[in-house]
């Protein structure tokens, strides 16, 4: 073989065998990174409708509330994102169930972290961000309940499709019983049960929209309170889009990257075995003197 052929030979060796590295470490360092540095961008506003009733005042008014989620800071694995929620009735805001949150998650587990001092209440589980790759048929455990400050499980329902985006949907029951000031009434033991439904993109784990949510206040008497929202059109289309979006970035990421070092080795490796099998040239005789 020669000089030519052996250097050509080790080259593509050397070519197939970086190839064949770095696939397993795109999986392990850069995807999660990457995926990782996306939620670090997070700012997003959305929008829910529905009714908010005060049974002890006997009062119930249609609502809107914005919500506007935004990353105030990044420190190493925490992202700090902040949530300010603005609750109106005919464009006038209610100040009782209006205001500013400071959550804390981690960017790679994307759960809550409980001890974070920037947190303005401590949290756990999941909001928001789900795990990636959410299997049909799988529960969520640890989902973190706001209304309720405690964690329930979203218990899988049904895989549906929507603009040609699969999803899925979950749905989270929890009752706790506690005491608390009730306006109109004072202090008392009062009984909280929360619903949500809510529609995620399985692949990247991302929050599409919520499809009813509620709240149950009650005494040992009956009812007391009671609230009901889900989100505007205009928010579930920007949540499918969103998704969409999310759902194609981690399709280039986990699918199609490998895919081409995939292609690439293969044509590496037939170079190389083409390289190997190809003849060496005879060089011509030497005439005769």
């Amino acid at each position: 073989m020669s000089v030519l052929n052996r250097k050509s030979s080790v080259a593509l060796i050397i070519g197939i065998v970086m190839v064949l590295l770095l696939t397993p470490i795109w999986y392990v360092m850069f995807t999660p990174s990457m995926v990782a540095s996306e939620l670090e961008k997070v700012d997003l506003i959305t929008s829910y409708e529905g009714t908010l009733e005060y049974l002890s005042e006997l009062w119930s008014v249609p609502i809107v509330i914005t919500v506007h989620v935004f990353v105030e800071e990044v420190k190493g694995e925490n992202i700090i994102l902040n949530m300010e929620t603005n609750t109106t009735y005919m464009n006038v805001t209610l100040p009782h169930v209006s205001g500013n949150s400071t959550y804390v998650f981690n960017k790679f587990t994307r759960e809550n972290v409980v001890d974070a001092p920037e947190a303005d209440r401590p949290r756990e589980g999941y909001d928001n961000f789900y795990p990636l790759h959410l299997k049909a048929g799988e529960d969520i455990l640890n989902a973190w309940i706001e209304n309720l400050n405690t964690t329930a499980t979203l218990k899988f329902q049904e895989s549906i499709v929507e603009q040609g985006l699969k999803l899925h949907k979950y749905l989270a029951e929890k009752t706790i019983t506690k005491e608390m000031y009730v306006a109109g009434i004072g202090t008392k033991n009062v009984t909280l049960t929360a619903t949500k439904t809510i529609l995620i993109e399985p692949l990247s784990g991302l929050w599409v929209y919520t499809e009813n949510e509620t709240l149950y206040l009650r005494d040992e008497i009956g009812q007391l309170n009671y609230a009901y929202y889900h989100s505007t059109e205009k928010a579930k289309a920007e949540g499918l889009a969103t998704a969409k979006a999310a759902y194609d970035g981690m399709q280039l990421l986990e699918l199609y990257v490998p895919m081409i070092l995939g292609i690439v080795t293969i044509i590496l490796t037939i170079a190389l075995i083409c390289n190997v099998r190809r003849p060496e040239r005879k060089k011509p005789p030497k005439p005769n003197p």
